[in-house]
């Protein structure tokens, strides 16, 4: 790939995947994602922030091995985050369900527009042929 800088310290690192951390960091990021696990195996119910404070790892790292897969939410009935969109706490995705709903409702429009556009250019296009 290239050298690049590290996200976390930025470290110049001849980056060989498309990690974004330096071999370092990306080893201590492991190392903190070992106590998140550990933390989550002896207490369930813990939310994300309970998490965070007890751990003390960003939040924003948390909601990553979430989206990664790492973290199941499933498994753990009160850690939601906040939708990207509205704050509202979620437990999977980037979007709660009504701004995932209210997204969905726009794009369908949007399409219905570009539909109803397309339909009106080509009644009213019409062609003239070239004599050479």
């Amino acid at each position: 790939m290239g050298l690049a800088n590290c996200k976390n310290c930025g470290k110049l690192y001849n980056q060989q995947t498309h990690e974004d951390i330096c071999p370092q960091c990306r080893q201590e990021e492991e190392r903190t994602f070992y106590t998140v696990r550990d933390y989550l195996r002896e207490n369930r119910r813990s939310t994300i922030y309970e998490l965070s404070d007890a751990t003390e790892v960003a939040v924003s790292l948390i909601i990553k091995w979430i989206r990664e897969g790492r973290i199941s939410t499933s498994d753990h009935p009160e850690l939601a985050y906040p939708c990207e969109s509205c704050g509202a706490p979620t437990q999977e995705g980037r979007y709660c369900k009504p701004c995932k709903d209210r997204l969905q409702k726009g794009f369908e429009q949007s399409k219905q527009d570009l539909i109803e556009h397309r339909d009106d250019h080509s009644r009213n296009a019409y062609y003239h042929r070239r004599n050479n």
